[in-house]
């Protein structure tokens, strides 16, 4: 099982670690500061450092417990002592992106009931798609004026982790529609102050002003019942 650093500190952004399996390019540590593609979140890439010599993490995914970095080169054996250091300025971003699509969640679902139904962040623009009809460019610029106003009075943004029995009895905790997560033991969970709180395994800033400002792009009719919105930051 690798130790997911990032789960309770998402601003490191190295850990010394050691080689636990190999095949090929494709190497699992002990622990690791990478993120693993998940929940519409992007993975992490960097480098490994054993000595002097340098391995590119081109790619990381999760296989069960364990977190499988894809290398650009093969060459790392089991037991190796390496060094794990993310390039934090795509990190950065997709921390800024992750928890506002938070915001824009929180507020969609306070006026709208809306259910998030699928997302997917990028560094330069992301989209988020929600079970809701009937809102147009005027109403969406609405939202856009109070995901800012939210984000202007800098909530603290906090990780705490709960039981899954206890956690399933709060709904207000879960945003996927028709999406409930198995086999969790437990739950990692974010709360943006009193403003919002859901159950999320992603990376996020600490205060919601390193968000920026949200501009909502474009929107487009995905369904009967389902709107996607796409923004990007300033």
């Amino acid at each position: 099982m690798t130790k997911r650093l990032f789960l309770e500190d998402s601003y490191l952004k190295s850990c010394g670690t050691i080689v636990v399996s190999v095949n090929g390019c494709e190497v699992v540590f002990a622990e690791t500061v990478f993120y693993a593609q998940s929940g519409g979140q992007p993975c992490d890439t960097g480098k490994v450092f054993r000595g002097n010599e340098i391995f590119n993490v081109l790619s990381v995914r999760s296989n069960g417990n364990d977190v499988v970095h894809v290398l650009d080169k093969p060459g790392l054996v089991v037991g190796d002592k390496v060094r794990c250091e993310i390039d934090w300025g795509k990190r950065f971003m997709h921390m800024r992106m992750h928890s506002s699509a938070h915001v824009l969640a929180a507020i969609l679902n306070q006026e709208r009931g809306a259910l998030i139904t699928g997302n997917q962040l990028g560094e330069k623009e992301s989209r988020m798609d929600f079970s809701v009809k009937d809102f147009d460019r005027a109403y969406l610029k609405g939202i856009e004026d109070k995901a800012n106003e939210a984000i202007q009075k800098d909530f603290e943004i906090k990780i705490s982790f709960e039981e899954r029995e206890k956690a399933l009895q709060r709904k207000e905790l879960f945003r996927l529609k028709d999406v409930l997560p198995k086999d969790i033991p437990v739950f990692r969970i974010l709360s943006i102050s009193d403003f919002d709180i859901q159950a999320d395994g992603g990376t996020h800033v600490s205060h919601t002003k390193e968000i920026g400002k949200i501009i909502i792009t474009d929107m487009k009719n995905k369904g009967a019942e389902n709107r996607r919105i796409y923004w990007k930051l300033e």
